[in-house]
C-alpha cells in the first residue's frame, strides 16, 4: 500500500519539465518517451515541507527508487539516504573506490553517522585508509563503534561530537577513558557493554579526563559515570540515563549529586530486585534545581516506591515530564499485578507537581534476567485514567479513550504550565 500510495504520490508532486528522459546505454535500446493521458487532469505540485514530512518517514531503499523515477525528490531525499554510512571488511574496498577520482563522491556532504563494524576496527584499514576519507565529509558529528575498542583511532576523528560504544567487550578501564578522552569535541556518549562484561573503580586509574564539552551520556555502569563526576573541573552534564544492573546503587547517587546542579533530563533504569533494593535503602537524591524530565524503570514491585521516594528529594518546580516503566517477566500475568500497584500514592504525588504537563506510564514485559537480557522487550501504554482521579481532575484528562490508547486532551486547568498534558502508556 506505501509502494503504491508513493508511487502516485511522486508521479504527481512535480511538474511535467521536472522528469527526465532515460538516456540510452551502449547496447540497450532507446526507450520512447512517456506521455500521460489528459485524464488524469493538471499535475499538483506539493509543498516542499510537505515532501520533507513524507521523506522522514520513508526508509532509505524506497527513497533510492523514488529519486530514480523523479528527479524533485533527489535534493530532498539524498540528506536521508546518506545520513548514515556503515562500513565493514566486506565493503571498505568498494567504499574507498566510491573516492577515486578525489571528489567523487558527491554525498560526502550528506554524511553525518558512520558506523564501523567490530571487525573492520582493529584492520590497518581504519588506522592507515580511512583517514583519507574522513577529512571529505564536513558535517560528519557521530562515530559507531562495536565489539573490540581500538587501542587508537585516526586523529581526524577529532571532530566527533557524539559517540557511541556498543556491546564492547570487558576492555581495560584505561583503555576505555582513553578512547572517550581522545575526543575534544565530544557532547553525547553512549557505552554498552556485552552481557557479563564488568570493571570497578579499583581498576580506572584516573589517568585520563572526560571531555569537557560532555553534556549527554547514557551508560549501563555507574564507574563510567563517577569517572566523569570525578572529574576536576567537571562536565556540565544535562541529560543521564543510567542503567544500573549491580548493586552499586550509592555510586551512582554519589555521581548524580556531583553532577546535580546542570542536570534537566535524569533517566534511572534498575535492572533488577536486587538493585531496587539497595537503592531504596540508600540516601535519596538531593537536590536537582533544573530537573524537567524524570524518568524510572524498576521491577514492578518497587517502580512505584522507587519514583516516589525520589520526588520526596527533589525540587519539583520545573518538572514536567515524568515517566515509569513497570518491568514484568514476560512468564507472568500484568493484570493481577497491576491491580496492586499503589495508584493512590502515585496519584496524590503527581497530582501536586505544580508544572507536570507529561505523564507516561508504561509495563515492560522483559525476561526473568531483567533488562540485562538483551532480549527484545515489548512496552504498552498504560490506561491509569480510572486509578489516578486526581491527576484527571486536575489536569483536566478525557476518561472516554478505550483502554490501552494514549490519552490526549487539552488542559482546562488554568494553574497549570503551559502545554497539553498527556496521561500515557505503550
Amino acid at each position: 500500500m506505501l509502494r503504491s500510495f508513493l508511487r502516485g504520490l511522486v508521479c504527481f508532486s512535480v511538474h511535467p519539465t521536472d522528469y527526465e528522459p532515460l538516456e540510452a546505454t551502449e547496447t540497450g535500446p532507446v526507450w520512447p518517451p512517456v506521455t500521460l493521458s489528459s485524464q488524469m487532469g493538471p499535475f499538483v505540485c506539493l509543498p516542499p515541507e510537505l515532501v520533507q514530512l513524507i521523506i522522514g518517514d520513508v526508509d532509505p531503499g524506497m527513497l533510492a527508487t523514488c529519486s530514480l523515477v523523479c528527479s524533485e525528490w533527489m535534493l530532498h531525499a539524498r540528506p536521508r539516504m546518506f545520513s548514515r554510512i556503515a562500513i565493514s571488511l566486506a565493503n571498505a574496498d568498494r567504499f574507498g573506490r566510491l573516492f577515486e577520482p578525489p571528489g567523487r563522491a558527491t554525498f560526502a556532504s550528506s554524511v553525518r553517522e558512520m558506523e564501523l563494524d567490530h571487525r573492520i576496527v582493529g584492520d590497518f584499514w581504519t588506522s592507515d585508509v580511512l583517514p583519507k576519507f574522513v577529512v571529505q565529509f564536513p558535517n560528519l558529528n557521530t562515530l559507531c563503534l562495536f565489539g573490540l575498542l581500538p587501542k587508537s583511532l585516526p586523529a581526524a576523528f577529532e571532530v566527533i561530537t557524539h559517540l557511541e560504544l556498543n556491546y564492547i567487550c570487558s576492555p581495560h578501564p584505561d583503555r576505555l577513558a582513553s578512547i572517550i578522552s581522545s575526543f575534544p569535541r565530544l557532547e553525547a556518549l553512549k557505552v554498552t557493554q556485552e552481557k557479563g562484561s564488568y570493571f570497578n573503580l579499583e581498576t580506572l586509574s584516573g589517568v585520563y579526563r572526560p571531555p569537557p564539552h560532555l553534556r549527554w551520556v547514557d551508560l549501563d555502569n555507574p564507574v563510567i559515570l563517577h569517572w566523569i563526576a570525578s572529574a576536576d573541573p567537571k562536565p556540565r552534564l544535562e541529560s543521564i540515563r543510567l542503567e544500573v544492573s549491580h548493586p552499586e546503587t550509592a555510586l551512582a547517587i554519589d555521581s548524580i549529586r556531583a553532577l546535580s546542579p546542570f542536570i534537566h533530563t535524569l533517566d534511572l533504569a534498575l535492572s533488577d530486585l536486587e538493585v531496587g533494593a539497595a537503592f531504596l535503602a540508600q540516601t535519596p537524591l538531593s537536590t536537582i534545581p533544573s530537573l524537567h524530565t524524570l524518568r524510572v524503570q524498576a521491577d514492578h514491585s518497587q517502580a512505584a516506591q522507587i519514583l516516589l521516594k525520589t520526588l520526596s528529594s527533589l525540587d519539583t518546580a520545573l518538572l514536567s515530564t515524568v515517566s515509569l516503566d513497570f518491568a514484568i517477566p514476560y512468564l507472568d500475568t500484568p493484570g493481577p499485578i497491576l491491580t496492586r500497584l499503589p495508584w493512590d500514592a502515585l496519584d496524590a504525588a503527581l497530582a501536586a507537581l505544580p508544572a507536570l504537563c507529561r505523564l507516561t506510564l508504561v509495563q515492560v514485559l522483559v525476561s526473568p534476567q531483567g533488562w540485562r537480557s538483551r532480549i527484545n522487550q515489548r512496552s504498552l501504554f498504560l490506561d491509569a485514567v480510572q486509578s489516578m482521579p486526581l491527576c484527571r481532575r486536575c489536569c483536566g484528562f478525557s476518561t472516554t479513550v478505550p483502554r490501552g490508547a494514549e490519552l490526549d486532551s487539552e488542559m482546562r486547568a488554568p494553574s497549570r504550565a503551559a502545554g497539553s498534558p498527556r496521561l500515557c502508556g505503550y
